[in-house]
């Protein structure tokens, strides 16, 4: 008589197959948290851009306009209009 062999191969291929597809399911999730953390700094970045470009926006708007230039030039520079004298409030 011949002795059975007990061993079940049908059971170890599962086995494999199935830590295979997990070790896969694992890396996938892994790495697409870190997608998702990229893409969250990235969207961080481009809000901060976005606003910094807004106000840049709204200076250069500023300095297009006469009124504005005017009062830069007299409150920063100390300028004044032909004929007027400047006005500087003493320092306490």
């Amino acid at each position: 008589m011949r002795k059975r062999n007990n061993f079940n191969w049908f059971a170890l291929v599962m086995f494999a197959m199935i830590a295979y597809f997990s070790t896969v399911l694992i890396s996938q999730q892994v790495h697409l948290a870190h997608v998702s953390e990229s893409q969250r700094i990235a969207d961080k970045r481009l809000e901060k851009a976005k606003a910094t470009n807004e106000k840049l926006r709204r200076e250069l708007a500023a300095l297009q306009d006469i009124n504005n230039i005017e009062k830069l030039a007299r409150e920063d520079l100390g300028l004044a209009k032909e004929g007027e004298m400047p006005y500087q409030a003493a320092r306490p």
